[in-house]
């Protein structure tokens, strides 16, 4: 679970599992996103008090931001299952 507070992505930099979803929690007043830099996925605004949620199952390395505020970002690395 990732928490967004402080305009921040806390555990921004996350290590999963192939098949691993991935939660991230909106604790700000403000409304954040949670878009890839190669398009992969846009979570659309997720509002304050509202959990948005993806599912990895391609092993790779997904980097992401947040549209309003583009000096939050993150990375989700994505390993085989074992």
């Amino acid at each position: 679970m990732i928490h967004i507070k402080n305009l921040a992505y806390g555990n921004g930099s996350l290590t999963i599992a192939a098949g691993t979803t991935v939660e991230w929690v909106n604790d700000d007043p403000l409304a954040h996103t949670v878009v890839a830099t190669d398009g992969a996925f846009d979570s659309g605004q997720i509002e304050p008090g509202v959990t948005w949620r993806r599912h990895f199952s391609v092993p790779g390395t997904y980097a992401y931001t947040c549209r309003p505020h583009p000096f939050m970002k993150g990375t989700i690395t994505v390993v085989a299952a074992p």
